[in-house]
């Protein structure tokens, strides 16, 4: 009789722990997929607001000004979404691609916006996730309508062009994503003041700004071309003598 209550006890012991198991996973299950979805659930906090003197809307999320720098340097860098990789078919360099996959004014089912947010492999990107600021700009991009639109009036106080100031910014947004690595675009970096300064010493740099003959365009055929007053600001810090 001993013998067969410890018996008993064990397996009601093993039961106990097995029907534990069984109701722990669903739950967990349960909690992680309300975390998943609470993200798609609700609006994000809007993006920082742009610096004082800002020429254009403060509301508006322009597509070549914050979306397209935020894809180009997350999802369409080299060995990825990119004209030379072109992983899994896409190439997301360019507004015809982007907006087809989205549902204007409604990001939440939107699939640029929800593979931000993904659980598998299917995650977009799958080595880094954008952070919280580029998610919240694809989102009010999408929700205010996912238009093809831009501010003019950014970067162009050419009164005191500098580097730091003015030129740096640019090429973050345009260029760094294809001109940085170990491979970078055309064979030059633009990531840091000397590397700017030796392409724009060479000439190559406002050549490919001005899409000339014979240079290869930058930024890239089918993102944008720099405004006038943009091209014009890169002129004159070569001019002036490159100052940092």
């Amino acid at each position: 009789m001993k013998h067969l209550l410890i018996f008993a006890f064990h397996n009601f012991d093993v039961m106990q722990r097995y029907l534990f198991t069984l109701l722990l996973v669903p739950f967990m299950i349960f909690l992680w997929g309300c975390h998943h979805n609470a993200n798609l659930n609700f609006d994000p906090p809007r993006p920082t607001p742009p610096p004082p003197g800002w020429g254009c809307s403060f509301d508006t999320i322009y597509f070549q000004n914050s979306v397209l720098p935020v894809i180009l340097t997350g999802c369409a860098k080299t060995g990825c979404h990119d004209q030379g990789t072109r992983k899994s078919g896409l190439v997301l360099d360019n507004y015809a691609k982007l907006y087809s996959m989205i549902v204007p004014f409604n990001p939440q089912n939107s699939k640029l916006y929800k593979v931000l947010y993904s659980n598998t492999s299917g995650r977009m990107p799958p080595d880094k996730p954008l952070s919280d600021e580029g998610k919240s700009i694809i989102y009010w991009w999408i929700k205010q309508g996912g238009y093809n639109n831009r501010c003019d009036s950014t970067g162009c106080d050419s009164t005191n062009v500098t580097y730091t100031r003015s030129i740096n910014p640019i090429l973050q947004s345009w260029c760094v994503s294809c001109h940085s690595g170990s491979s970078p675009g055309g064979g030059f970096k633009l990531e840091t003041y000397d590397e700017a300064k030796a392409v724009a010493n060479g000439g190559r740099l406002m050549g490919a700004l001005r899409h000339d003959a014979g240079y290869s365009p930058m930024p890239k055929p089918g993102t944008i071309i720099l405004s006038p007053c943009e091209i014009n600001m890169f002129a004159k810090w070569i001019r002036i003598g490159e100052p940092q």
